[in-house]
């Protein structure tokens, strides 16, 4: 009996202390994460149109756009744009390169974007913010020569680049550079957001990430009407996944009078749907069903 009892001890005490292990390991200060690794990135993919949307010092920002077949610079497509994930602290376009070439296959313009990440570029999860919305800006201004409608632009992220989407949705305008052009709006026309960030002040190493400013910017309770239509995917397995803020989100926005689509993947990990995580199974379910979800917006045929 007193073995079983102190079996029983033993994996509760091993469990309780790998769970709180998983949250201290992200719990760092603002300085910590600016020195952490900064991962595999790859600004410009092959294949791609790369133009610079944005400088900052020595920094240049590209966007990687596909075009799809006997695409013409008068043409008024549809675009969808892709923000990579990573914490807000690392990352790479190349996460969603498959995805542009699906769309671009599909008919519409589709885009790999950089932004500033808090690793590589020394600075806080605000500039993500800030570079989210310069490029929707960037692309909505050059749409002519791009061969896009202005009107007809899709922000597409996963994790911290789902929480880049609601940022530039909400589009508070104390979050944007001074040397973009304001008279062009940063709001999207709609959203396809991949397990989401949608609490700012979840957790403590998530505020450190938002210095003095994690409330102000936190799209769980910045919500309103007349937002851009979503589609939002998302895992409910572990603590880490923000599942319950996804169902506050979609309950809230619908009672404000937005439409948002809520489809949940039981017992399902954070990022599960990447190309590389079961086998590719949810990554070409959620591919599908975003497919079928831009139909029915009228982005795609």
């Amino acid at each position: 009996m007193r073995l079983v009892t102190a079996t029983c001890l033993f994996f509760l005490l091993f469990y309780s202390t790998s769970c709180k292990s998983k949250l201290e390991k992200k719990d760092k200060s603002l300085h910590e994460m600016q020195d952490q690794d900064t991962g595999n990135y790859t600004p410009v993919l092959n294949g791609a149109y790369a133009p610079v949307y944005k400088r900052i010092d020595s920094t240049k920002l590209h966007v990687n756009i596909f075009f799809p077949p006997n695409h013409e610079a008068n043409d008024t497509l549809p675009c969808i744009v892709y923000f990579f994930g990573g914490a807000f602290i690392h990352g790479s376009p190349a996460q969603y390169e498959s995805h542009c070439k699906y769309f671009a296959a599909r008919g519409i313009v589709a885009i790999a974007a950089d932004y500033r990440v808090i690793a590589r570029n020394n600075c806080t999860a605000l500039e993500c913010v800030n570079d989210a919305k310069s490029c929707i800006r960037w692309l909505r201004d050059n749409a002519d020569t791009l061969g896009i409608h202005p009107n007809k632009i899709i922000m597409a992220g996963g994790s911290a680049g789902g929480f880049l989407c609601l940022a530039a949705a909400i589009d508070n305008p104390t979050f944007q550079d001074s040397t973009d052009n304001l008279t062009i709006s940063s709001v999207p026309n709609a959203m396809v957001l991949l397990n989401p960030v949608i609490n700012s002040e979840e957790f403590d190493f998530r505020i450190k990430k938002f210095p003095g400013k994690a409330a102000e910017i936190n799209p769980l309770t910045h919500i309103k009407k007349g937002m851009p239509p979503a589609i939002i995917f998302h895992g409910t397995k572990d603590e880490m996944s923000g599942y319950q803020y996804a169902k506050q989100f979609t309950e809230a926005s619908k009672n404000a009078g937005n439409s948002v689509e809520l489809i949940t993947f039981e017992g399902l990990e954070h990022g599960f749907m990447q190309r590389n995580k079961h086998d590719g199974k949810y990554y070409e379910e959620t591919l599908h069903l975003t497919d079928a979800w831009l139909v029915k917006q009228g982005f795609l045929r």
